[in-house]
């Protein structure tokens, strides 16, 4: 059994120490473009590149989050045929809570790529949660296998 985690919480207070960063290199490059002659071009084309470079960091989060939760249902469903009546049903909820959020995960990350302007960072912050989601999806599908009970929510 995959026994790693990812811990996403860590993730997300990485993505907001970055958004204060991008923040202050902007006003930073603010404050150059008084001293020296610097457009409105070059200056979207460095955020532009800092957002392009959170997205690549996202799909990659969603795409290896995705993989670690599809091993982890096929070694479930593998396994469950040992367990007992009430582990599989337990089992039953983990697994679908998810494929719920490797879907979302998946949906978050799409409408994120596709929007702009000031709605980026709310999408953004969306994937980070889709992805929280994921995780703690994993861990229930984790814990019914072995046994153990499962978190599951109501959202």
């Amino acid at each position: 059994m995959n026994t790693h985690t990812l811990d996403l919480r860590t993730g997300h207070q990485f993505w907001i120490a970055a958004s204060m960063l991008t923040g202050l290199a902007g006003a930073l490059l603010a404050l150059g473009c008084e001293a020296r002659d610097v457009s409105a071009g070059e200056l979207r084309a460095a955020s532009d590149v800092a957002v392009e470079r959170q997205v690549a960091d996202l799909e990659k989060q969603v795409a290896d989050a995705d993989r670690g939760a599809r091993r982890e249902i096929e070694q479930a469903r593998a396994n469950s045929q040992k367990m007992p009546v009430a582990s599989r049903e337990l089992l039953a909820k983990a697994i679908e809570r998810t494929e719920q959020a490797r879907g979302e995960a998946s949906d978050r990350l799409e409408e994120l790529k596709d929007s702009g302007g000031s709605h980026w960072d709310a999408r953004r912050s969306r994937v980070v949660e889709a992805l929280d989601e994921l995780e703690d999806a994993r861990h229930d599908v984790v814990a019914a296998l072995a046994g153990g009970e499962p978190a599951l929510s109501d959202g």
